[in-house]
């Protein structure tokens, strides 16, 4: 859902009132036509005395302080070792209020509000000591959740990383981490589309492994089209020669009947026949087999291939 180009809507009721009695040539320098100011509400951000404070006129703040991923008193904001940058645009953008009605006294009264890494529009937070996947209500993957550790976390509706030369996420880049401890295992890369549980997710395959496997089973099915082919054309020679057979007989020797063979068997022959149309039949599906698997294996397999299993920019170690 898009939001209109002027929303007035969060203004204060002097505010707006101002804007709406103001002449168009005062109103219009306040939308921010050709770079003019741009009225718009504000949230009523509740500020730290120890943190330092940048902000816009456009709901824009740059917060230089401790960790705070929501109220004062959350996060690691009361222990040394966690310094934190919060930059955010667009506090509360879906709803913004800078007051409430109060059915009491008729009065509006100020509205003020905490971080909230789940409504703010975009947010990039650079800290010292944080638990990062807590507070962003992130799935825990394969890798586990990050508790009292330096992290920095970007967010926003839609994010993009473009780099020109190229882009390399790494693990375990140095012996230890923030805190000084010691990395033993090297750690993992978790992409989790959608924040789902771990158990939804699968290792990736690595594509020179998965080609050496799969030339390997193209070459034992070729192996196996060859064993088939000799047993066709073995089984076929049998065929023709027991379908054709003749062998001495006792009684067409003694009457000298057919010079002394018992007659072949004209059910044999029908048999060795069809027998040897379908062997035949076999033996050239198998060599269209042997073909396709050869076209299909160099198709894959090979750097001139059209269907290649691998990727000739990512690669993952």
């Amino acid at each position: 859902m898009l939001t209109r180009a002027f929303e007035a809507t969060g203004l204060s009721n002097k505010a707006a009132r101002n804007l709406e009695i103001a002449p168009v040539s005062v109103s219009i320098e306040a939308k921010g036509v050709q770079g003019d100011g741009l009225v718009e509400p504000v949230p009523n951000f509740i500020q730290r005395r120890s943190d330092n404070t940048i902000k816009g006129a456009n709901n824009t703040w740059i917060v230089l302080g401790r960790d705070r991923p929501g109220e004062l008193g959350s996060g690691y904001g009361a222990e040394t070792g966690a310094g934190t940058i919060d930059l955010v645009v667009g506090r509360m953008s879906s709803n913004i209020q800078t007051l409430i009605p109060n059915d009491a006294t008729f009065k509006s009264e100020t509205v003020s509000i905490d971080n909230s890494l789940a409504y703010d529009a975009s947010r990039i937070y650079i800290s010292q000591k944080t638990d990062v996947d807590k507070n962003f209500n992130l799935a825990d993957g394969m890798i586990g959740t990050s508790e009292a550790r330096a992290a920095i976390a970007i967010k926003s509706d839609a994010i993009r990383l473009i780099a020109r030369e190229g882009i390399k996420i790494i693990t375990k880049a140095d012996r230890t981490n923030s805190q000084g401890g010691d990395l033993i295992s090297i750690p993992g890369i978790d992409l989790i589309a959608g924040n789902g549980s771990g158990e939804e997710q699968q290792p990736v395959v690595k594509g020179d492994n998965l080609n050496k496997f799969l030339s390997d089973i193209v070459d034992r099915i070729d192996e196996l089209n060859s064993i088939v082919d000799t047993v066709i054309t073995t089984q076929a020679e049998f065929n023709a020669t027991l379908g054709s057979h003749e062998h001495p007989d006792f009684f067409a020797i003694a009457f000298g009947i057919n010079k002394g063979m018992a007659p072949f068997s004209a059910d044999a022959l029908v048999g060795s026949t069809k027998a040897g149309v379908n062997l035949m039949l076999a033996k050239k599906d198998g060599i269209m087999n042997k073909l396709k698997i050869k076209v299909n294996s160099d198709a894959g397999n090979t750097s001139f291939g059209t269907e290649t299993y691998t990727s000739k920019n990512v690669t993952v170690s």
